[in-house]
C-alpha cells in the first residue's frame, strides 16, 4: 500500500474519518429536534432532506470556480471552521430556550453550502495531494471509512441522541468538525499550482472552459454521462425499495433493517475488493458490469416476488452494496485522473451538480413512478434506467480503459496530451484495442 506512510494523506483521512461519524449523527439529529423537540411532520422532515441536496445542485460550479482560482485547502479549512459555528448554535440556542425551526432550517442551509464548497475542493486537491498513481488507493480508504460510518455511525447517533438528547449530541457533530480542520491545518503539502498574472475575462468564462473540458474530453464525457444516468435510476430504486419491502413483502422493520444493514457490510467488501476486481477484469469493464449488476439488482426485488421476501431482499442488497462503491470509487479516481489540474475544481463542480440534481430528480420521479404504475414495476423501470447508464460506456473509450492512467488527460485513444499534464507523468489511460 503505497499510501500506508503517506503522512499528509493520513492526516486527511483521519481527519475525514472523525467528520464522517458525525455527519450521521447530524443526519438522524436534525430531523428528530425538528420532529420531537419543534413538533415538525413529514414536510419539516423533507425541507431538511431538500436542504443537503440543494447547496450542490445551485453552488456546486461556483464551488468549483472558487476551487480552481484559490488554495482548496484554505476553501476546506473556511468550510469546515463554518460548519464547527453553524451547527454549535443549536445546543446554545437550545439551552437558552431560543430554538426554533427556522433556526435549524437556517443551520441546515449553511452547513449545505459550506459541506459543497468543501466536497468541491477535497476532490480537487486529493490528486494534489497523492499523485494520479495513488488515487484508485486513496478514494478505496476515503470509501471505506464513509461506509463504516454509514453502518456504524446511524446506530451509535441514536443511541447518543437517546442518551443526551437531539440538539445536545449535535453538539458532537459539531466538534467532529473542528478535529477535521486540526487535521488538514497540520498537513503540510501546500498548493503547487502554477499562479499566473492572466485570468480568464470573467467567471462566465473560466466556468464555460471547464464545462468545454467535461464534455470535450471523450472518457470525462462518457463517465459523466454514466454517473448522471446510473444515479438517476439509483436514486428512483431507492424511493421505491423501502416502500415494497413493507407494503409488498410485509416486512416488519427489524427485517428492512437487517437487510439494510447487510447492505452496509457489503458496501465496505466492495470497497475494500475495488481495485483487485479493477485489476483482474480490466478498469474500463468494471465500470460497465458494476452499472450493470447494479440496475439489474432493483429489476431483480420484485422478479423475486413475495415469496423471496426477507431472504430475497438481503440478496440483492447485499449485491447492490458489493458493486456500487465500486463504480462510485473508479469513477471518481479516473475522473481525477484525467481532468487537468489547473481545471479539477470546474469540471467537479459542474459533474457534482448534475449528479445531485439527478438524485434530486430520481427520488422525485421513482415515487411519482410507483404511484402511477406500481411498485414492482417502478423498481423495474428504476433498475433499467441504471442498466442503461452503464451501457452508456460502451459508446465510447472509457470501457476500454485497462488501468488509471500515471498522469496526463486521457484522449478518446487513451493516450496523455502533452498540453494538459496532470501530475508530471507522461503514461495515460492504457485502453485496450
Amino acid at each position: 500500500m503505497a499510501l500506508g506512510r503517506h503522512s499528509d494523506f493520513n492526516r486527511l483521512w483521519f481527519g475525514q474519518t472523525v467528520s464522517n461519524f458525525g455527519d450521521k449523527i447530524s443526519l438522524l439529529a436534525l430531523p428528530t429536534l425538528a420532529v420531537v423537540v419543534l413538533g415538525g411532520g413529514a414536510f419539516e422532515v423533507g425541507v431538511l432532506g431538500a436542504l443537503r441536496f440543494l447547496p450542490f445542485v445551485l453552488l456546486a460550479p461556483i464551488a468549483g470556480l472558487v476551487a480552481d482560482r484559490v488554495s482548496r485547502r484554505t476553501v476546506m479549512i473556511v468550510a469546515d471552521l463554518g460548519r464547527f459555528v453553524a451547527l454549535a448554535t443549536i445546543p446554545l440556542a437550545f439551552a437558552l430556550d431560543s430554538v426554533s425551526m427556522t433556526h435549524v432550517y437556517i443551520v441546515a442551509a449553511v452547513t449545505g453550502c459550506l459541506t459543497t464548497f468543501f466536497e468541491v475542493s477535497y476532490q480537487s486537491w486529493l490528486p494534489q495531494l497523492i499523485g494520479t498513481e495513488n488515487l484508485v488507493e486513496g478514494n478505496t480508504k476515503l470509501q471505506i471509512s464513509r461506509s463504516v460510518a454509514e453502518a456504524v455511525g446511524a446506530g451509535a447517533g441514536g443511541a447518543l441522541i437517546q442518551l443526551l438528547g437531539a440538539a445536545r449530541a449535535i453538539t458532537t457533530d459539531a466538534f467532529t468538525f473542528l478535529v477535521s480542520l486540526v487535521a488538514l491545518l497540520v498537513i503540510r503539502h501546500r498548493d503547487t499550482r502554477e499562479r499566473t498574472e492572466e485570468r480568464a475575462a470573467s467567471a462566465k468564462a473560466e466556468l464555460k472552459e471547464g464545462l468545454r473540458t467535461l464534455f470535450g474530453n471523450p472518457v470525462l464525457r462518457g463517465l459523466f454521462t454514466a454517473n448522471v444516468v446510473v444515479n438517476l435510476g439509483a436514486a428512483m430504486g431507492d424511493a421505491l425499495l423501502v416502500v415494497y419491502a413493507y407494503k409488498t413483502l410485509n416486512l416488519s422493520p427489524g427485517q428492512v433493517g437487517a437487510a439494510f444493514a447487510v447492505m452496509s457490510v457489503f458496501v465496505i467488501v466492495g470497497a475494500v475488493l475495488s481495485e483487485v476486481v479493477a485489476k483482474k477484469l480490466t478498469l474500463g469493464r468494471t465500470l460497465v458490469l458494476t452499472a450493470v449488476v447494479l440496475g439489474a439488482g432493483y429489476i431483480l426485488v420484485p422478479t423475486g416476488g413475495a415469496t423471496a421476501g426477507f431472504v430475497g431482499l438481503i440478496v440483492v442488497q447485499a449485491v447492490i452494496g458489493f458493486v456500487s462503491p465500486m463504480f462510485d470509487i473508479h469513477v471518481l479516481s479516473l475522473v481525477q485522473g484525467v481532468t487537468p489540474n489547473e481545471q479539477m475544481g470546474r469540471v467537479s463542480g459542474s459533474a457534482l451538480s448534475a449528479v445531485y440534481g439527478a438524485l434530486s430528480l430520481g427520488y422525485f420521479a421513482g415515487g411519482a413512478l410507483g404511484e402511477a404504475v406500481g411498485l414492482t414495476a417502478g423498481l423495474a423501470v428504476a433498475g433499467a434506467v441504471a442498466v442503461l447508464g452503464g451501457l452508456t460506456l460502451l459508446a465510447g473509450p472509457v470501457a476500454r480503459i485497462k488501468e488509471m492512467p500515471g498522469g496526463g488527460e486521457a484522449d478518446g485513444e487513451g493516450t496523455a496530451t502533452e498540453a494538459t499534464p496532470t501530475g508530471g507523468h507522461e503514461d495515460g489511460a492504457k485502453i485496450t484495442a
